[in-house]
């Protein structure tokens, strides 16, 4: 009795799985194609479907053959096995390494627990005597053997996009790629040929590349980014990087899987379509990345993008003391540094806009990259004009060793011209001297006939005419050799000055490039110290106005005593004089009542007075 499977099994191996021998390719392309679709909406928004999914790349038994029979291996070990066993997979029906791709990266798509579980997992048998190798870097390797063999262009397409999706956002997945440097030069190999390459193959190449040198910034990581940056500068360029993805971008196929991922294909499923090379995740991936990595690939390694997060980090910081700042001045009339103390000039800080670092270093709305545009401008006009330069230099090269090639083939073709007229000269004059012989025997033996001596003038007529003839091509070739001499030297000439004009712009290109970066960043570092001197002095204005506002405060507090004090010496006087009339009516009662200090001292001065 057969044990009941997981659903989503049974639709994964109807993505991968093998296809049934009495359909046609064409027709169980739908079918590949409606059970992925089903994976991927199953996993979308679902990051638990996900990392059930991830804990199966490796099977129970701890390694992934890839000759296991389909039903004995989990959802992913399945996955695994046939980008593994592309040979076999891909030459029965290369869908099934295609969409197999495609399911894998649906599976580590944006989930970091997922990356690493997959990245956990490797392959060999250790206790058979075989060195553990990392399933990343495996996959790698697969993709490169698949461009060494010719196979299907889409395998090793696959296998790349599919790393570019394991990578991206992941430096501990960057850290073991660079673990095996071969990964590295199988890309630098692709980006960098200039024939034999599929176009395709060599943008998800370059893409890839960039991506490695974006995210390597793990702290253990075998290769840095200072080591990737020459290679990526100058071995590759970034220039061609950028050439090579924009060419991908920019592909036929690339845009057809794009129309496909937004569902604008009215047969997104249907058929067996000749430009479908890239899956949706990839796409939506490199739609994603593509403004970052253009700017990544172009940062050196200890520099880092000051994109809109980097502003907004900057005014959290900032914004308080510069809104102080800006409240002491609003609305006064006075200059900065000066704000003024009296009540009359305190303003409320909600009432003055918050005024920050970006409004500080510009007035432009665009806030990124933070640099002098008009630098920026002036920078681009010069590296276009030696772009030109450079173009038109190469071209005379090119026109000069045409030249020079020519002018050699055609001093070549005199030259045995030259050596088939002397044969003929020399087989000429062997014959008259034969005859010339010939005519002496008859001489000295008998008397030469009429027509023997008819035909010894003709042959040196014709001797005679060859000579002259000779001689005039001779000095015929003698002037052609001469001008073809000049020409072969003036064009060595011009290729050697124009190879040494190469050289020199080139050089003269990196030099301005250097004092370009170096210029912008020393204004950069000029910015940012003008930022820490207003924040200083913000804080210092804020510091001033805080104590302006306590004396304030305190001599209000004064006021309010002194007059406090006042008005009870009013009551307290008032308070005396009701008492003595009180005592006053009392002693008219008859009452005892004694004198007071006031009242005592008053009656002792008018006693002196009548004294």
């Amino acid at each position: 009795k057969s044990i009941p499977e997981p659903a989503i099994i049974i639709v994964i191996r109807l993505s991968v799985g093998k296809r049934p021998a009495d359909v046609p390719a064409n027709e169980y392309y739908i079918v590949r194609a409606a059970a992925s679709y089903l994976v991927q909406a199953y996993v979308g928004n679902n990051p638990d479907a996900q990392l059930a999914l991830a804990a199966t790349l490796k099977p129970p038994g701890g390694s992934t053959e890839a000759g296991a029979p389909e039903q004995h291996q989990s959802a992913g070990s399945l996955v695994v096995s046939v980008l593994l066993d592309w040979r076999t997979t891909g030459q029965e029906d290369v869908w099934r390494v295609w969409y197999a791709s495609l399911l894998f990266s649906t599976i580590v798509r944006d989930h970091m627990e997922c990356k690493e579980q997959a990245l956990r997992v490797s392959l060999g048998d250790v206790s058979q005597g075989e060195d553990p190798q990392a399933l990343l870097n495996e996959l790698m390797s697969q993709a490169r053997q698949a461009a060494q063999e010719g196979a299907d262009v889409r395998v090793c397409i696959s296998l790349l996009s599919l790393v570019c999706v394991w990578l991206t956002g992941f430096p501990q997945g960057v850290s073991v790629f660079l673990d095996e440097s071969s990964n590295l030069t199988f890309l630098v190999e692709q980006v960098s040929g200039s024939s034999g390459i599929n176009a395709l193959v060599q943008g998800v190449a370059a893409f890839a590349l960039g991506l490695v040198y974006q995210f390597d910034t793990d702290a253990e990581t075998p290769v840095t980014r200072d080591q990737i940056y020459p290679i990526l500068a100058k071995r590759v360029g970034a220039d061609q990087l950028l050439v090579r993805v924009q060419r991908l971008r920019d592909s036929k196929e690339f845009q057809y899987a794009v129309g496909l991922a937004a569902g604008t294909h009215s047969n997104a499923y249907g058929g067996m379509a000749a430009e479908m090379f890239f899956d949706n995740v990839f796409a939506d991936l490199f739609k994603a990345q593509y403004e970052a990595f253009r700017q990544a690939v172009r940062l050196r390694p200890h520099e880092t993008m000051m994109g809109p997060s980097y502003i907004s980090h900057l005014q959290q910081q900032a914004g308080g003391a510069m809104a102080g700042y800006a409240s002491s001045v609003a609305g006064t009339g006075s200059t900065p540094g000066t704000p003024l103390m009296g009540g009359a000039a305190t303003v409320s800080r909600a009432a003055s806009p918050a005024i920050t670092p970006a409004a500080l270093l510009s007035s432009d709305e665009s806030l990124e990259p933070m640099v002098p545009k008009r630098e920026c401008d002036a920078l681009s006009a010069q590296l276009a004009d030696q772009a030109t330069l450079i173009a038109r230099l190469q071209q005379e090269l090119a026109q000069a060793t045409g030249q020079s090639g020519d002018a050699s083939a055609q001093l070549a073709d005199e030259q045995r011209r030259r050596v088939e007229a002397e044969t003929s000269r020399d087989a000429l004059s062997a014959e008259i001297a034969q005859l010339r012989a010939q005519l002496d025997q008859h001489s000295n033996g008998s008397e030469a006939t009429g027509s023997d001596e008819a035909r010894v003038q003709e042959l040196e007529q014709q001797l005679q005419a060859l000579r002259v003839e000779s001689e005039r091509q001779q000095d015929a070739w003698k002037g052609e050799r001469e001008e073809m001499q000049k020409k072969v030297t003036n064009a060595e000439k011009q290729a050697v000055k124009a190879a040494a004009a190469v050289r020199s712009t080139g050089k003269k290109k990196e030099q301005l490039q250097a004092s370009a970066l170096e210029a912008l960043e020393k204004s950069v570092q000029e910015k940012d110290e003008r930022i820490a001197a207003l924040e200083a002095e913000c804080r210092a204005h804020e510091e001033k106005a805080k104590g302006a506002e306590q004396v304030e405060e305190l001599r209000e507090k004064v006021a309010a005593l002194e007059k406090e004090q006042e008005d009870l010496l009013v009551y307290l006087a008032d308070q005396d004089m009701q008492a003595k009339e009180f005592r006053a009516k009392l002693r008219g009662y008859g009452e005892d009542i004694p004198l007071s200090d006031e009242e005592g001292d008053g009656d002792e001065d008018d006693d002196e007075d009548e004294e």
